[in-house]
């Protein structure tokens, strides 16, 4: 077993002899949180299953050999305990929030219906009626149906370019035998990583983990192929939406080959720089002075095969139009061409310092984190956050706005309920 440097305790590494993957951190506290980050996000799904990953999600909760329709949620809660999850497109992510003296209960269940889940028709038919739900309600939201169109743009025919939540047609195709044969080649021990976080010794974790999927026969650990992104071409779209209630812009610069991810926190702290608070400096601009925007937003979103960096600004008067466009382009201009003051890059590694902290609070949240960086591969890395942050200049900052925006977006999206601007 491996261990890693902690600032709260050390983190624990080991691959057990089921090919389960363990991250372990002793936490004394009230809760212990348990997650388990399967690799079947929706980049590993057949084309003409779009959805299928996340449907499986759902069908999870609805059943297992152990445990009846219901039993499972019943079991948690009756024990003060919360679970959920969610899909990504690399990834699904289970978890668990429970008191300590109920974690084996808890985990021993939640292993249970990731690995034998009952997939029956008759509860395939009612879930598929819920996701189709929760797509229309998806579709009536301006910013969701603004962000599905950036993914087909930026990733084109690559997996990144379609729904998570899929489509109305290819939900219809998703069988029963189709969710069981995805299940199959996906859901099993070595294609999963748990992480325990909480007041629960080693020893009878270990003993517990040992079991998951005992009994079984289970195919060789075959992780998603992680399909390269296509090169973008520059484009500008217009997109009319009715029930928009008001002018949304996107510019959007795909990220490539972004393999340190120390170097998408400077991404982030480019971000930071110009929308993190009333004082950066497209906030202070464009919401503060001018009034142009109601609001506005940058961030850098990381996945396996590559992330994008994104700015969203929400227009209050869409005849403004190319006047924030002419301040956008200013604000990257100098990004690239001038050096940051130290002053400014402070206050952005603050910001994000702090939010790291309270992002760390507690067993769930610290679960969280270890299962993303530990699928991403950088859990190592990722424990010297805060040390690596500091260490950034302002050359370092200029160079990575250099090579990674030019002062025009690869991809720019104006969507508006107006037909015409």
């Amino acid at each position: 077993m491996s261990q890693l440097d902690c600032p709260t305790a050390p983190i624990h590494c080991t691959t057990l002899a089921n090919g389960l993957r363990v991250v372990y951190q002793y936490v004394p506290a009230a809760v212990v949180a348990i997650d388990f980050w399967v690799g079947a996000g929706a980049a590993a799904e057949p084309e003409a299953y779009n959805g299928l990953a996340h449907a499986l999600e759902h069908m999870v909760f609805q059943g297992s050999q152990g445990f009846p329709a219901g039993a499972f949620d019943q079991l948690i809660e009756k024990h003060g305990g919360m679970t959920n999850a969610a899909t990504s497109q690399d990834y699904a992510h289970y978890y668990i929030l429970t008191a300590p003296e109920y974690w084996r209960e808890g985990l021993t269940a939640l292993a249970d219906i990731l690995l034998r889940p009952n997939l029956g028709a008759q509860a395939w038919q009612k879930e598929r009626a819920v996701i189709a739900e929760e797509l229309y309600q998806a579709q009536d939201h301006p910013d969701w149906v603004g962000q599905q169109v950036l993914w087909r743009h930026c990733y084109g025919a690559h997996p990144y370019g379609r729904p998570i939540l899929g489509t109305a047609e290819s939900l219809a195709r998703i069988t029963p035998g189709v969710l069981r044969q995805f299940h199959q080649q996906y859901y099993h021990p070595g294609n999963m990583t748990v992480v325990v976080v909480g007041g629960v010794p080693w020893e009878p974790l270990e003993a517990v983990l040992a079991q998951v999927g005992a009994g079984e026969r289970w195919g060789d650990a075959t992780p998603p192929w992680i399909c390269p992104l296509p090169t973008v071409a520059p484009m500008r779209s217009q997109l009319h939406l009715p029930q928009a209630t008001q002018g949304r812009l996107w510019w959007v610069w795909p990220v490539m080959g972004v393999e340190d991810v120390a170097m998408g926190w400077g991404l982030d702290l480019l971000a930071t720089l110009l929308t993190g608070g009333r004082l950066a400096r497209l906030t202070q601009r464009l919401r503060e002075e001018l009034g142009w925007v109601q609001d506005i937003d940058c961030h850098y979103h990381h996945q396996v095969a590559g992330g994008v960096w994104q700015m969203t600004a929400w227009l209050n008067d869409a005849q403004r139009l190319g006047q924030v466009e002419a301040v956008l382009q200013e604000e990257v201009a100098t990004l690239q061409e001038q050096l940051v003051s130290r002053e400014d890059l402070r206050r952005a590694q603050r910001q994000l310092l702090h939010a790291y902290t309270f992002g760390t609070e507690t067993p769930q949240q610290m679960a969280r984190l270890y299962g993303y960086y530990h699928y991403m591969g950088c859990l190592e890395q990722g424990m010297n956050y805060r040390e690596r942050l500091t260490q950034f200049r302002p050359e370092d900052l200029r160079s990575l706005a250099q090579t990674h925006l030019c002062p025009q977006p690869v991809v720019r999206l104006w969507l508006t309920p107006e037909a015409e601007v």
